[in-house]
């Protein structure tokens, strides 16, 4: 016996029913299983496996209460429904999806590389060990974490015109491009705490191993914002392309910046 897969249900299900279910569900969401596998290689390449893992069960969880609150109660992030129907035969956990869950990981964990690479532009003389476990560049990895997703949100609004489906809706509507500002807030307030708590319970001595896994890490970043960017141009929405292209030149000019303050940097 295994946990259900019906939204708020906790009914045991076959295991054999389960694995069919997990499999379909990876098929269909193959483009989060592409994120979280780069995730997974990249973050044990920069500070190893236990450290890789203790973010996926922390971030999955503090991810998991947020959007089951939300969806109940309409905090962190305002009122949103989900489209259960569209989502048939894939995998949920009270209510939330397993695989939206999961995605919380891979921003949080990638916004947060992406806020290393820029502050190691900044502070050249300062150790990366050091960057790496400032309170600074949590919070600016949270922060960055949130402009990817007014990047990811607007265009995921709109999944109806692309294979993520229509899976959920804002009954108020929003201020961006149909999105309420709330939910950015509660971006914020999520990826902050998915990052604090990771902080909090390692002191993130010795890594990371390698200075170039804050490349890839940054990297990721990027990927995830290009995979977005691109779908917001096939679906046609240039006002979302350019707003998030915006976006994407604000850290350009952020990194280019921090290069000619220190100019032998590499």
């Amino acid at each position: 016996k295994f946990f259900d897969v019906s939204p708020f249900t906790f009914h045991p299900i076959l295991m054999t029913d389960f694995l069919h279910t997990l499999a379909y569900t990876a098929a269909k969401r193959w483009y989060v299983v592409v994120f979280l596998l780069s995730y997974l290689g990249i973050a044990s390449f920069h500070w190893g496996w236990k450290r890789t893992l203790k973010l996926l069960v922390l971030g999955y969880f503090i991810a998991w209460a947020s959007e089951a609150s939300s969806i109940r109660n309409g905090f962190p992030y305002g009122d949103y429904t989900y489209r259960y129907e569209s989502m048939a035969g894939e995998i949920f956990l009270a209510g939330v999806p397993v695989w939206d869950s999961l995605s919380y990981v891979f921003l949080s964990f990638s916004g947060y590389m992406a806020a290393l690479f820029l502050r190691s532009r900044w502070h050249r003389y300062t150790p990366l060990q050091e960057l790496q476990s400032s309170w600074k560049t949590v919070l600016g990895g949270a922060l960055l974490t949130m402009i990817l997703d007014m990047v990811i949100d607007p265009v995921a609004n709109q999944g109806e015109k692309w294979f993520l489906g229509d899976i959920y809706f804002y009954p108020h509507g929003g201020l961006y491009f149909g999105v309420p500002l709330s939910n950015f807030a509660g971006w914020f307030l999520t990826a902050l705490a998915i990052l604090a708590a990771f902080r909090l319970s390692d002191s993130l001595k010795g890594v990371p191993r390698h200075p170039a896994s804050m490349g890839l890490g940054t990297a990721l970043y990027l990927g995830i914002y290009f995979f977005n960017l691109g779908i917001t141009l096939y679906i046609q929405e240039y006002s979302l392309a350019a707003a998030a292209a915006g976006w994407g030149l604000l850290f350009v000019w952020l990194a280019r910046k921090g290069r000619r303050a220190n100019p032998s940097f590499l």
